[in-house]
């Protein structure tokens, strides 16, 4: 059975040089030894602003992307003149394990300045077969349940999420874990109060679809342990993906 500690950093959106953005990282990092620190939707350089997004846009070996460890970073990424709403999968050796680019654009900013990506790979983490899903991804089963078709235990979603959208966080998130069977790790910027620009509830949901860690509005590292062999155990009482090949249609 293997155990996987991870740090959901839920914090301001800001826009950020890029030492700024180390150092607060170096900092947040430093108050957690769990084996993986996860950001928010574009944590580099920030949410929301198109010129940052366009200008501090960044490429896989960009010296910002090398100086990280131990991280799935949202981040703004340039491949070539084309421009992704990005999440990076980093390993404790600054190994890139996985890059996933968001599927879907959910307003006219992401629109203006992002391309869309395709399917992301499965990938282990501790050992835990994981992939990726960015912010509105989330909200559409297919993708969720492609995901856990192809073998993911854990489903890590950056996220950039406003508080008329709450409902994402209270009930779908766990449902997604529940009608899959798998662990869902959702992290969103904080605000402060129940109004703002977001609305923090960021969380990590178990394959039972009960929550197992959960934040509310202000910033915060949230922790939690998962064990892949809760995946199997809630998918004896009740595999969805069993059954899906048992029907014809």
């Amino acid at each position: 059975m293997m155990k996987l500690t991870l740090a959901l950093w839920q914090r301001a959106s800001m826009q950020w040089s890029g030492d700024e953005f180390l150092q607060a990282l170096d900092e947040a990092m430093a108050q957690t030894e769990a084996d993986v620190f996860i950001t928010p939707e574009l944590c580099w350089p920030g949410y929301g602003d198109a010129r940052s997004s366009r200008d501090d846009a960044v490429g896989q070996a960009s010296s910002l992307i090398t100086s990280v460890r131990a991280i799935v970073l949202g981040y703004a990424e340039a491949d070539g003149a084309r421009l992704f709403n990005s999440a990076m999968c980093i390993d404790a050796h600054g190994a890139i394990v996985a890059n996933y680019r968001k599927q879907t654009t959910a307003n006219d900013y992401e629109r203006l300045c992002f391309g869309k990506g395709s399917h992301g790979p499965i990938f282990l983490l501790n050992g835990v077969p994981t992939s990726v899903l960015i912010c509105l991804d989330v909200e559409f089963p297919e993708l969720v349940r492609r995901a856990s078709l192809d073998g993911a235990h854990l489903l890590i979603v950056p996220t950039a999420l406003a508080p008329r959208w709450r409902v994402v966080p209270e009930m779908v998130i766990p449902t997604r874990a529940y009608e899959n069977g798998i662990f869902v790790a959702y992290c969103n910027y904080a605000t402060g109060s129940d109004a703002g620009p977001f609305c923090g509830l960021s969380l990590v949901a178990g394959p039972d679809g009960r929550t197992i860690a959960n934040a509310q509005f202000g910033d915060c590292i949230l922790e939690a342990t998962i064990e892949s062999g809760q995946v199997a155990e809630a998918r004896s009482h009740l595999d969805y993906l069993r059954h899906l090949e048992l029907l014809r249609y």
